[in-house]
């Protein structure tokens, strides 16, 4: 290391002028100029194949990037993202005072920077300990101020421990910055953010053709920052973040109305860089005090992706905008053309759905056996196939507050849906443990537990399974595998000996 900082030395003295990154480590705001976090994800090349991004989150604006130097000392540099929340649609606000830098990089090879504040572990694209995570925000009620989400904190430091290789989270990071009504001077009444007709808010057609309102309008007081992405995602995760490449599903906190701004930036799976997708941000959010009559110029859906890895690939879909109990608007139709699309392009390659809302899901068995996703059942219903490819093995997705198992029983081929929805934010108030129902015309045997919790799986070559759900005391609270369903038992069998609420 000492001759080639000799060899190179001028150039790196230069970039830490320029970029003041040699401060005393992670999420130190108080440092000008410091790293705030580093990362990476998996994302599709413009050809379809997958590209590694590495992220880093150095604090102030117009920032020089860092250098990365990997294996053989392999220099890499990274430059400044695209599309900055702050400056976009003719906007020009100070929300986040952070620029992200990223650089495309290379599986089985190990990164750092000269001042040693990053340290990104080798990525395998054949990844056999994957971790999920849902729903891991912290509502404002239950974290004060800037409080860290202690909850998500104290399960990402559990699952650090084990040396992950793949991260996947469901969505919903951001609860304390999209909690409650709008904050505004203009109207004495409540007004809610677009929510595709979460929370019953939003008429007939989920909120898509009704008078639009976003917390990221003009006169908003309430806009999409930093501050909050801070302290629900990026100081809890401090401990993780780095250690094992992310797929980042976008929730329905994430919307545009919401914190679609902060997560088309950090986790957008598109890129100014060669090779990958287009990089995309949210369109113009209109003006509170005249707010638009539809919502149809103020969304912005991302296109589904495959990644691919050496056993498995992952089809992730951004659900955000799905409906929950209706299929009434024109948005059935484009999931209904993305179903079609995976029937053509599937491949051979076992397969596992990506997804926020889920694609089976039981609201509160028992007492309402309302099912979920109605916008995303009746597309695929729609669609050539009417039902999931059978290269589809397993559904993941977030979304309801819980941990949920779907098993649906034979002759019936859907796969199994495992809901990971209890990774931080404050659980639903009724569950229960076992129980057998009926969604989409097809009976189902579940249960669901109310506990915060992530899930870790043992994947095989094969594409066999199994999988544990963790507290944060690293105790199994359940136990889920692939060959459960053949043996026509649940995918998952809740745990024994610990309290389950």
């Amino acid at each position: 290391m000492f001759s080639y900082a000799l060899r190179y030395g001028s150039l790196l003295f230069t970039f830490i002028l320029l970029s003041g990154c040699a401060t005393d480590g992670f999420f130190n705001a108080n440092k000008s100029f410091g790293i705030l976090g580093a990362y990476t994800l998996l994302a599709p090349t413009s050809h379809g194949e997958t590209i590694i991004y590495a992220r880093i989150i150095m604090e102030g604006n117009s920032v020089g990037c860092p250098i990365l130097i990997g294996n053989k000392k392999k220099v890499v540099p990274t430059t400044a993202r695209s599309l900055h929340p702050d400056h976009s649609n003719g906007m020009d606000t100070k929300n986040f005072p952070v620029t992200v830098c990223e650089a495309i990089i290379a599986p089985d090879t190990r990164y750092k920077d000269s001042s040693g504040k990053i340290d990104l572990r080798a990525i395998t694209l054949n990844p056999s300990a994957i971790q999920v995570y849902g729903d891991t925000g912290c509502k404002s009620n239950v974290c004060l101020g800037n409080a860290s989400a202690k909850k998500f904190q104290s399960l990402a430091e559990q699952g650090a421990k084990t040396l992950p290789e793949l991260i996947l989270h469901m969505g919903d990071y951001n609860y304390r910055g999209t909690s409650g009504p709008i904050k505004n001077s203009i109207y004495k009444d409540k007004k809610y953010a677009y929510d595709a007709g979460d929370g019953g808010y939003g008429g007939d057609s989920c909120g898509l053709q009704e008078s639009y309102y976003s917390q990221n309008a003009s006169g908003s007081e309430s806009p999409d920052n930093w501050t909050d992405w801070n302290n629900d995602f990026f100081r809890p995760a401090e401990k993780i973040l780095s250690s094992a490449p992310w797929v980042f599903a976008r929730g329905n906190h994430e919307l545009c109305s919401r914190a679609g701004p902060g997560w088309f930036y950090f986790f957008g799976p598109g890129s100014s860089l060669p090779g990958g997708v287009a990089q995309q941000q949210c369109p113009n959010q209109g003006d509170l005090a005249t707010p638009p009559t539809t919502a149809a110029k103020h969304i912005q859906m991302i296109p589904p992706y495959f990644v691919k890895l050496k056993h498995l690939q992952l089809w992730v879909v951004d659900s955000a905008n799905a409906c929950d109990d209706r299929s009434s608007n024109t948005l059935t139709t484009q999931y209904q053309s993305w179903f079609n699309q995976l029937q053509k392009n599937i491949g051979k390659q076992n397969t596992w759905m990506v997804t926020h809302r889920p694609m089976w899901g039981v609201n509160q068995p028992g007492k309402d056996e309302a099912p979920l996703t109605k916008m995303l059942q009746t597309a695929l219903k729609n669609s050539n196939g009417q039902a999931l490819p059978p290269q589809v093995s397993l559904s993941l997705s977030g979304h309801m507050h819980l941990f949920q198992s779907i098993t649906s029983i034979p002759p019936s081929k859907r796969p199994p849906q495992i809901i990971i929805g209890n990774s931080g934010v404050s659980l639903e108030n009724i569950t229960k443990e076992n129980f057998s129902t009926t969604i989409d015309n097809e009976t189902v045997n579940g249960n669901e537990l109310r506990k915060h919790g992530f899930l870790q799986i043992d994947y095989q070559p094969d594409g066999s399974w199994e999988g544990k759900l963790f507290n944060k005391f690293g105790q199994t609270m359940s136990e889920c595998g692939s060959l459960s369903k053949q043996r026509d038992q649940t995918v998952c069998e809740l745990g024994k000996g610990l309290r389950l609420y």
